[in-house]
């Protein structure tokens, strides 16, 4: 059996088939999977904020603009092609009932915005995203196919 390995908020990893890893309880935080399906390697990140404070930080995974270019980094250190490499997103809910009626963007809008942003300045192809809404996800990225399934207490189980 393919054992999963959960990431906590802003934490990044790059794994090989037949991985998988997991983010549980995804609110307005934003999940980043980047793939390459010839040779199956690829990267989860669980991304709080869109980027890093003036100066810098050690905590890459946290913020989109570095982690997306750390998880395209990484996959290619293990053999992944640049040019291969394809992305899905999801997360960035208004978890907070006075967001929701707001007009201006929330942290979530924020935090899906500059991962696509992020994903499009490195050249890495979207095939699919799941973003917004009202509600958590938990998402699993299977390394062997490179599905992501997305899973929410409202609306059951998607696959992209």
């Amino acid at each position: 059996m393919t054992r999963t390995r959960s990431l906590r908020v802003g934490e990044m990893r790059v794994a090989e088939s037949p991985g998988r890893l997991a983010i549980h309880g995804l609110g307005s935080c934003v999940a980043v999977f980047v793939y390459d399906p010839g040779v199956r390697v690829g990267g989860l990140a669980h991304i709080l904020l869109p980027s890093p404070p003036v100066g810098g930080t050690e905590a890459v995974g946290r913020y989109a603009t570095t982690a997306v270019a750390a998880i395209v980094e990484e996959s290619i250190r293990r053999g992944a092609r640049r040019t291969a490499l394809l992305a899905k997103v999801t997360g960035g809910s208004r978890m907070f009932a006075n967001e929701a009626a707001e007009s201006r963007a929330s942290v979530g809008d924020k935090n899906v915005a500059a991962a696509l942003g992020a994903l499009h300045a490195a050249g890495v192809t979207i095939t699919g995203t799941d973003v917004g809404g009202a509600c958590g996800r938990t998402v699993v990225a299977n390394l062997a196919d490179g599905t992501l399934t997305i899973t929410t207490i409202r609306g059951g189980s998607r696959v992209i």
